[in-house]
């Protein structure tokens, strides 16, 4: 009788350990599968605060105000952030005083920290040839930042490629 108490008892002893083991498995797969979806979810998006309703110099350019903003969904913080901003045309910078860059097709942006659960904004006057308009929703833009472990990732927005209107 007591063989049979000690069998059973093992038996049951041994599905608990083997029903925690798989508990802790699945909280390890959950844990890995929100990190990276946390990671991932490190965005950069865009909108025209000022858009051009016609063409307004005569070299053929408008002014457009946008608002970049980086959003850093996690807990914790990332660091080195750098935003590569790519156009499907040339643009020119404005800066404050009149000042502008050379046309480029792709501005960067630069964040020393962003703070988990914190978003960095960034407002920028750029000059577009108004022609370009139609093609500007082929922007991209691609985020480089270090997570907390010191791991360098990039994230590209949007995901996939946009097809023109």
């Amino acid at each position: 009788m007591a063989d049979r108490i000690a069998l059973a008892s093992s038996i049951a002893a041994a599905i608990g350990l083997l029903f925690t083991g798989y508990q802790v498995w699945l909280l390890n797969r959950q844990a890995r599968h929100d990190r990276r979806v946390v990671l991932d979810g490190v965005a950069v998006s865009w909108r025209p605060v000022e858009a051009p309703s016609h063409q307004e110099h005569k070299d053929g350019t408008s002014t457009w105000v946008y608002e970049v903003v980086l959003a850093n969904p996690g807990r914790l913080p990332i660091d080195d952030v750098r935003i590569r901003w790519t156009f499907p045309c040339n643009v020119v910078r404005l800066r404050t005083g009149g000042v502008t860059d050379p046309p480029t097709d792709t501005l960067t942006l630069l964040a020393p920290v962003v703070v988990g659960g914190g978003e960095r904004t960034w407002r920028r006057h750029l000059l577009i040839d108004y022609a370009q308009k139609p093609h500007l929703i082929e922007t991209y833009a691609k985020v480089t930042f270090n997570d907390v472990d010191g791991h360098e990732r990039t994230n590209r927005w949007p995901r996939v490629p946009r097809k023109p209107i």
